[in-house]
């Protein structure tokens, strides 16, 4: 009896389904949208279902600047790194594939795939001077590529990652295939994600100090604090940090940038990834 009472319904949603095309009879896409919506709406598809439909449709209007990872949160691998520096650099970022860079962002030679690490973290293989070694080709596409073209690409050439730039060649981001399934079929948890919240950006620990990550944006800081920080060609407050100070700061330098000072509490060799704060008052807002 449910059998049959089964096959009814989806008839019935069938029917239906016929009879919203032949009523719309879609010639563009946003008529195609309004027809997904309606059977969403009459629960002719579930929501999950819409949901990827929708996606499918965004991926071929979107641009890969719209949903990269932006240049600011990129975790970028110096070439010079040896190969327990890049290892203890994976193992607290767990990702598995790496932009490896000279000088700075703007300059990535490769891509370093963290399983071609292990036979030399493993001694199994003679040891690397540095990673530069054993980096891959990386593929470099404009911001501006649409997203199911990029998609396209990565499959025809079998490929996980890409670096953006901009119309200028600078980096300004990454792209992975992972970014772009995600717009279909929503989050794609790993083991290395987990069900906490995160951690808000700016965190007041004393009467007048602040704690933050390097990644903190300048527009939040500045919405943050009521303030009008400059933003020299950087986004991030790490960023400013290092081009006020003129380099890569270690632990417990500072810098004073108007009404503030900026200690840095932790840092590697090529980024700032944590920093407390002063407010010093009476003091107008103004670069240093």
């Amino acid at each position: 009896m449910n059998d049959t009472v089964n096959v009814r319904e989806e008839e019935n949603k069938d029917s239906l389904i016929k009879r919203m095309l032949r009523g719309l009879r879609p010639s563009t896409r946003k008529e195609l949208a309004d027809v997904i919506a309606e059977a969403g709406s009459r629960d002719v598809i579930d929501e999950d279902t819409e949901d990827m439909l929708k996606g499918v449709f965004d991926i071929s209007r979107l641009r890969v600047s719209d949903i990269m990872i932006p240049r600011s949160e990129m975790v970028t691998l110096d070439s010079e790194l040896g190969v327990k520096e890049a290892v203890e650099v994976i193992a607290s970022s767990g990702h598995s594939r790496y932009p490896v860079s000279e000088e700075d962002r703007d300059h990535i030679i490769g891509i370093l795939n963290a399983k071609d690490l292990l036979p030399y973290a493993c001694a199994l293989k003679e040891p690397l001077k540095s990673i530069a070694d054993i980096v891959r080709p990386c593929t470099v596409v404009p911001e501006t590529l649409r997203v199911d073209a990029m998609l396209k690409h990565f499959q025809e050439n079998h490929l996980h990652i890409a670096v953006v730039v901009d119309e200028f060649g600078g980096v300004c981001g990454l792209i992975t295939i992972e970014d772009i399934l995600e717009l279909i079929v929503g989050d794609i948890a790993d083991e290395y994600d987990t069900e906490e919240e995160d951690a808000p950006p700016i965190v007041k620990v004393g009467e007048n100090t602040w704690e933050m990550e390097g990644v903190t944006l300048i527009s939040d800081f500045n919405d943050y604090f009521k303030a009008d920080l400059p933003s020299p060609d950087v986004d991030t407050v790490a960023g400013l940090v290092i081009h006020c100070i003129g380099h890569i700061p270690a632990v417990n330098e500072e810098a004073r940038i108007g009404r503030f000072i900026f200690k840095v509490l932790e840092a590697s060799h090529h980024q700032v990834t944590r920093l407390s704060l002063t407010q010093v008052k009476d003091i107008k807002d103004s670069a240093s």
